[in-house]
């Protein structure tokens, strides 16, 4: 795993991972007995996950921010978020539900409570929740649901973990929401035009990079847009559209053997030269750079800037 960026095949690779559906959607325990446990380096891994601790503790770093978790403690992560595995106590004990970030990407698109996910992860500094006993077990109950029915083939199987799959994704929404009392019941106009923004997002990312295409289709101003996208932020539209079509171009590059010419017409930029620009500005080195000199882990970090030149799409 010398990638900075890993996909869900991969990491299930490194850990020998057996409950693995597809390399879509995977929910395995974490312990002492689990292959290379003792060796997580950082890494951005390109995944949506929750980690549920039961036994023992462990310390995490988060974007290289230290924290001790405890039985109990949830954490959230996603793909923009950098994390590693430091140390952990010889009896610690965790449930890991892991699912692709192409699939809840549509999930986000598709199913509307979800768009609560997109705020979260947004807004919070450190996604851990700590659960009561009751709701700790009720989560674990339906995250060991989900890693029976991987290793139990069947003619509905994937019916079967796409239902037990939202059931767990609506239960941890639950959770998010009761711990947010400062919250008001209903969304602020702000935070309902944010989410509808990261729905057309989640859809058009690779064919529309301007934030005027997200705007246009929400019948506001881009300049309203970009305020309302920062006060319910505090991030910009760029860092947005950029932070997905970055990791859609690193994911393409190391897991494909696509040209840099067909990566470029993938992701609708005007040509080859507007994509190494794109490219260059949040990596720092080239395409082909990236993906043959050895640099990639050091490479595949989040942009190197909030608001990067805006790309050149095609007309």
């Amino acid at each position: 795993m010398k990638e900075q960026i890993i996909r869900l095949s991969e990491l299930m690779e490194y850990h020998q991972v057996k409950e693995v559906y597809r390399n879509r959607i995977a929910c395995f325990r974490m312990d002492n007995r689990l292959v290379n446990i003792d060796t997580i380096p950082p890494a951005f891994a390109d995944i949506f996950s929750f980690v549920l601790v039961q036994k023992g503790t462990a310390v995490f770093s988060l974007n290289c921010r230290e924290r001790t978790v405890c039985p109990g403690d949830l954490l959230l992560f996603w793909p923009s978020l950098l994390v590693s595995l430091n140390c952990q106590s010889d009896n610690f004990t965790a449930l890991h539900l892991l699912c692709e970030r192409e699939l809840f990407e549509h999930l986000l698109s598709t199913r509307p409570a979800y768009q609560t996910y997109s705020l979260f992860f947004c807004q919070t500094d450190f996604p851990v929740l700590r659960l009561s006993d009751a709701d700790a077990e009720a989560l674990a109950r339906s995250m060991e649901e989900i890693s029976r029915h991987i290793l139990r083939p069947g003619n509905y199987q994937e019916d079967i973990l796409h239902h037990l799959l939202h059931t767990c994704l609506l239960q941890v929404l639950e959770l998010i929401e009761g711990q947010t009392p400062t919250r008001p019941a209903a969304l602020t106009h702000a935070e309902v035009l944010f989410q509808r923004f990261i729905t057309l997002l989640t859809r058009h990312y690779k064919e529309e990079h301007c934030i005027a295409f997200y705007a246009n289709s929400l019948s506001v101003s881009t300049t309203y847009l970009s305020r309302i996208i920062r006060q319910t932020t505090q991030k910009t539209a760029g860092y947005f559209i950029t932070g997905l079509l970055y990791a859609e171009a690193c994911r393409l590059l190391l897991h494909t053997d696509l040209s840099i010419q067909a990566i470029a017409d993938r992701l609708h930029f005007s040509d080859q030269s507007a994509f190494g620009k794109f490219f260059k500005a949040n990596a720092g080195l080239s395409p082909q750079q990236f993906r043959t000199n050895g640099q990639r882990s050091e490479a595949c970090s989040s942009p190197q800037a909030e608001q990067p030149p805006v790309p050149t799409t095609k007309n």
